[in-house]
């Protein structure tokens, strides 16, 4: 019987080390199974939007991500395009060592015919930025000599600073990190409309917006000093409508000139402004402080800072009445995003 008793004991304490030896990853198996270990992910969110809703997997084609220790030496960099990033559950997995890493993300740079990185291979964080591909003067005149008139795709960057990594020797277990981008491109709709019949036609006008914002840095904001230049159209079209009166009386006729442009990441505190001239005598007819105006509806959304309506809002329109002058009536105001304005007596016009 006390045979019995001690094999059973002898069993117990085998049994009891055998578990406990299973809950420790650092443990090594004759059978080949593997170690514990922590796995790192990164992710990414596309939700700085007038939606406030995730659009990263239907929006972005394309991630560009490098990491940089806390010395600003490049350590990582991968790279992820086409239907891969339509996956909802999409990541990209973070081979680093335990430490502190900057992330720093451009998204939508493949296919992209506006933009190019400054340094194909950063040697630190600041030599990680972005150039709007100017061109040369095609007009004469004293207007800015450089312009993009590029249809830009959309270009969208993200920044984690001091990101640690770590690993748990104890534990089966994955670790996210999320990228929260901001869309830096903007699609921008001037529309003149004459209410009085007299047809307009696209080669009337000469639209633009000039800004010095060609240049943007690895923290996603304007590099100084950079040339003032112009963005034209990449498309101007022109049409006229006519619309019958009330039972059948007087019909009225409506002409219109529509230029489309692309713009870079806009700032609240940029001297920026938007010129129409009109090219019979090449007078300006409109002369007005782009960013200044964009921000007079901003207060029809929800509660936000400037920077931040201008950071989320990635479509402006505006709409000025053009008199049988073919001056700007402004007395009516303008519509900007479908919201009437009358700007104060004391706020510039042109």
């Amino acid at each position: 019987m006390n045979n019995i008793f001690s094999t059973l004991i002898r069993r117990s304490a085998a049994a009891c080390i055998l578990a406990l030896s299973l809950s420790s990853c650092e443990s090594v198996f004759d059978d080949g199974l593997p170690e514990c270990r922590t796995q790192h992910r990164l992710t990414f969110i596309y939700d700085y939007n007038m939606k406030f809703a995730d659009a990263f997997n239907s929006e972005v084609n394309s991630v560009n991500v490098w990491a940089f220790d806390r010395h600003g030496t490049p350590v990582w960099k991968s790279q992820a395009s086409g239907e891969a990033l339509r996956n909802k559950d999409f990541y990209i997995d973070i081979p680093l060592e335990p430490g502190n890493y900057d992330f720093v993300a451009w998204c939508g740079l493949d296919n992209n015919p506006g933009f190019s990185l400054l340094s194909d291979s950063p040697a630190s964080p600041s030599a990680l930025g972005i150039e709007l591909l100017l061109q040369g003067a095609t007009k004469a005149g004293n207007q800015p000599t450089l312009f993009s008139d590029t249809k830009l795709s959309g270009l969208y960057h993200a920044l984690a600073e001091n990101v640690e990594i770590t690993y748990n020797p104890d534990a089966n277990e994955t670790r996210t990190v999320q990228l929260s981008l901001v869309k830096d491109t903007k699609y921008v709709k001037v529309l003149l409309q004459n209410l009085d019949g007299k047809e307009m036609g696209k080669d009337d006008f000469s639209i633009f917006i000039t800004a010095d914002n060609s240049q943007l840095a690895f923290d996603n904001d304007v590099i100084s000093g950079t040339p003032v230049f112009r963005y034209d159209p990449w498309m101007i079209s022109s049409g006229q409508a006519s619309t019958p009166g009330a039972d059948g009386g007087t019909t009225t006729s409506v002409s219109s000139v529509l230029a489309e442009m692309s713009t870079s990441r806009l700032m609240e505190d940029a001297e920026s402004f938007l010129t129409v001239i009109r090219n019979s005598d090449g007078k300006e007819i409109i002369r007005i402080p782009f960013i200044q105006y964009l921000l007079l509806v901003k207060g029809n959304y929800r509660p936000m800072g400037n920077q931040e309506y201008l950071d989320r809002q990635d479509e402006y329109s505006m709409t000025f009445f053009i008199d049988k002058g073919m001056n700007w009536y402004s007395n009516i105001g303008i519509y900007i995003n479908s919201w009437h304005v009358v700007p104060k007596q004391d706020t510039p016009l042109h």
